[in-house]
């Protein structure tokens, strides 16, 4: 069994490519956003109707009625759900506007956004039922509750949503309006967007799924493309490292409750749902090089002694003024006398730590930087990888390599302005055809 979770849906194209990938993947569960136009509008409610501008709230209003009965006219067209879907959408409309009547209160704003979302779920849901599934909406704002740490009480919604789907076995899958929850205290409430991720993948344990398709932005993530999966594919661990060195790849947390409940994850692309970007899972493939994923806008530091410690007590001062700022360190490497490290910080945090550490260290900072990581099975075991790296790149400049502190990571910093040069180079060794 397994959940997908789409983000941004702005046209009816895009409504479109997300349904015919459902309708071959054949998933239990989708995790749908709000579509992109309802979004805006509802940020134009909450804007007008705190500033009591009641007339504004209600013709906003009006237009989402229009919009959606303009996409159920042209996505759906078969004439006794067009007719379902249109009286769906007519009660949420009269359910909003007697809302906006009220007092602007926090409380009634998030059940408007919420009506909002189960609209949309059930605009996707009925998209559905036109192909002969019984599709049914989720309605997460039930089960998914958040504890007093505002993370997702999963004793909690494994118990509550376990009769709901007892009661419903025929249906042949789920829409769930993505980051809709309940507080602590049984209010409505939604989950940050940065964690739209990890909300899926709670839901894909919930359901004990096999595995969890993810569309995401990746950027700065070049692998294999439609090549066999063994080229693509992740452990947990070679995933964890990326994410906590500060790569941009999901949510650590959907890392971690994977691995704890065995769902394989796949990284597909927001803008191109048909290739398969990541794979992760418990399998170790030992694939060489895996993918190869870029860091900009990161900054190099060279430490120089000044003499003033000895060597151990200045690794020790540099530590703690690195963890005093919450700095976040890419890769490191020292000698006797200094110490190099890639990691990113702003312009003022760097001016601070100068400050701190001018009695012990001769500071040098380049800002113009760049980080390559180089991802595959890389055990000192396999004893000509790190060769044929280094012969690969030997024309470019390098500032700095990490090598040995990982067995899943080869990093390499050089200036911004290489970086092309040195992702073409290692593309054309090591990986057959390019996505990006």
């Amino acid at each position: 069994m397994k959940v997908c979770k789409f983000e941004k849906m702005k046209e009816e194209d895009e409504i479109r490519q997300v349904i015919n990938y459902i309708l071959k993947e054949h998933p239990y569960v989708v995790v749908v956003p709000t579509l992109t136009q309802l979004q805006e509008w509802l940020q134009d409610i909450s804007i007008s109707w705190f500033h009591e501008e009641d007339s504004a709230s209600h013709a906003t209003i009006n237009n989402i009625e229009e919009y959606c009965r303009t996409l159920a006219d042209h996505l759906i067209t078969d004439l006794p759900l067009n007719t379902d879907i249109k009286k769906y959408i007519r009660e949420c409309i009269e359910k909003m506007h007697k809302l906006v009547e009220d007092k602007a209160d926090l409380l009634i704003d998030k059940i408007i956004k919420a009506e909002i979302y189960r609209l949309s779920g059930e605009l996707f849901a009925c998209c559905l039922r036109q192909y002969g599934l019984n599709a049914r909406t989720l309605d997460t704002g039930t089960f998914m509750q958040m504890n007093l740490e505002r993370k997702p009480d999963i004793p909690y919604i494994q118990e509550s949503i376990r009769q709901y789907i007892n009661e419903n076995r025929d249906t042949d899958i789920f829409i769930a309006p993505l980051s809709l929850c309940k507080n602590v205290y049984g209010e409505i409430d939604f989950m940050n967007e940065k964690r739209n991720d990890y909300y899926a993948t709670v839901l894909a344990s919930i359901f004990e799924a096999d595995e969890i398709i993810l569309s995401t932005e990746l950027t700065n993530i070049y692998t294999n493309r439609n090549c066999a999966r063994e080229q693509h594919s992740l452990t947990y661990t070679e995933a964890e490292q990326l994410i906590n060195s500060g790569v941009n790849l999901i949510y650590t947390d959907c890392i971690t409750l994977a691995a704890r409940s065995n769902i394989v994850i796949r990284l597909i692309d927001t803008h191109d749902l048909e290739t398969e970007r990541l794979y992760i899972s418990s399998h170790d493939t030992e694939s060489s090089v895996k993918a190869i994923i870029i860091q900009d806008s990161v900054t190099f530091v060279r430490f120089t002694s000044l003499n003033v410690l000895p060597g151990y007590l200045l690794m020790g001062k540099l530590l703690e003024v690195i963890n005093k700022y919450q700095i976040n360190v890419i890769s490191m490497a020292s000698s006797n006398v200094s110490v190099s490290m890639i990691l990113t910080a702003s312009r003022d945090t760097l001016r601070i730590i100068q400050r701190e550490l001018h009695k012990y260290t001769e500071m040098v900072v380049d800002e113009n930087m760049s980080v390559i990581h180089i991802i595959g099975s890389l055990h000192w075991e396999r004893t000509q990888l790190e060769s044929n790296i280094m012969e690969t790149i030997r024309h470019i400049p390098i500032s700095l390599i990490s090598y040995g502190g990982s067995d899943h990571c080869f990093t390499i910093s050089v200036h911004t302005a290489d970086k092309k040069q040195l992702l073409n180079s290692l593309s054309q060794r090591f990986l057959e055809r390019l996505s990006a």
